[in-house]
């Protein structure tokens, strides 16, 4: 995965007010001319949750929170 793709996210998020519900990340991700699969989104933020950029929390077994760690 391209480094683009993992600050473009970043970016989203802090712009997004440093959390939000994974469908509503993918949702400005795509407004934002970033298509991504859901599978690939979650591959990206399990990547930034190892580096400590995110933390993604399981609210049940559809919806999960995503919120940015790094300042």
């Amino acid at each position: 995965m391209r480094a683009e793709v993992y600050s473009t996210i970043l970016e989203t998020l802090r712009k997004m007010g440093g959390k939000a519900l994974e469908q509503n990340l993918l949702d400005e991700l795509r407004a934002r001319g970033l298509e991504l699969l859901p599978e690939i989104l979650r591959q990206a933020l399990l990547k930034l949750e190892m580096h400590e950029k995110v933390r993604v929390i399981s609210l049940d077994t559809e919806r999960k929170l995503i919120e940015l760690v790094e300042a």
